[in-house]
């Protein structure tokens, strides 16, 4: 991997070009430091992965907590809403992907991304139908209980 190494020059350095026309993937550091960096224009397709795949991986960890806790809650209290919120955090991280990092990446890496999605998507998609068969039975259940008295 590379590494690169940002020294402090008290001279004021000017680019060739201006900094808006440079085509890059816009990156805003999230640490503060003494160099005061409010953002930063990456160009290396190498390091540009590497920061799509610390994002996307950070954001696709949240929505497997989210799940876990939701499935081991299951007995006190599950609700489809908690399942259908689950949904609409994959459906909102597959359109950033699509939308703000399609450009940067190879589509060998989108599609990579993309099959991570839908595969937790499948299977909030399998727990919602089974949460909605569950609550049917439970339903003609009472049902039957109620006409038997």
């Amino acid at each position: 991997m590379k590494s690169f190494v940002i020294k402090k020059i008290d001279s004021i350095l000017e680019l060739d070009e201006p900094l808006t026309q440079i085509e890059g993937f816009k990156y805003i550091p999230k640490v503060k430091n003494k160099l005061k960096v409010n953002q930063m224009i990456v160009v290396n397709p190498e390091i540009i992965y590497s920061l799509v795949d610390f994002s996307f991986n950070k954001k696709y960890k949240k929505i497997l907590e989210l799940y876990l806790l939701i499935l081991q809650n299951e007995e006190n209290s599950t609700s489809d809403g908690n399942l259908m919120e689950i949904l609409n955090e994959i459906a909102r991280l597959r359109s950033i992907l699509i939308r703000k990092y399609q450009k940067f990446l190879s589509k060998q890496a989108t599609e990579k991304f993309l099959k991570k999605l839908k595969i937790i998507e499948n299977e909030v998609r399998a727990k919602i139908i089974d949460y909605n068969i569950m609550h049917k039975i439970e339903l003609e259940e009472e049902k039957t209980k109620g006409k038997g008295r």
